[in-house]
């Protein structure tokens, strides 16, 4: 399966919007773009969305995404091997049907 970090640099683009989220096609990889559905009590910051991906039918939880000061950027991490987290950015273009995921400089 693969991790966010594998995704870094591939254009995706948005194959359809369904009730569950939206699902973007990039290479050979899927991801679902879909809105987070719970509270977060207690917390200042929470996701607005959650990056999984989408394989053989099953999905896998990437990420939650969180709102920068560019409402078209998003932001999540990962944790590599070694436990290091590691902070990426989701630019969404094209009114929202394309999307890239960047590691963070």
């Amino acid at each position: 399966m693969a991790t966010l970090n594998d995704l870094c640099g591939i254009n995706f683009t948005l194959q359809k919007a369904t009730q569950g989220g939206n699902i973007f096609i990039g290479e050979k990889h899927v991801c679902l773009l879909k809105p987070v559905n719970r509270d977060y009590i207690g917390t200042i910051k929470k996701p607005i969305y959650y990056l999984n991906l989408l394989m053989n039918g099953k999905s896998e939880y990437l990420t939650g995404l969180f709102a920068t000061n560019d409402e078209s950027i998003f932001s999540g991490d990962y944790k590599d091997t070694l436990g290091i987290k590691h902070i990426v950015k989701l630019h969404f273009s094209d009114a929202g049907k394309a999307m890239q995921i960047k590691a963070a400089s």
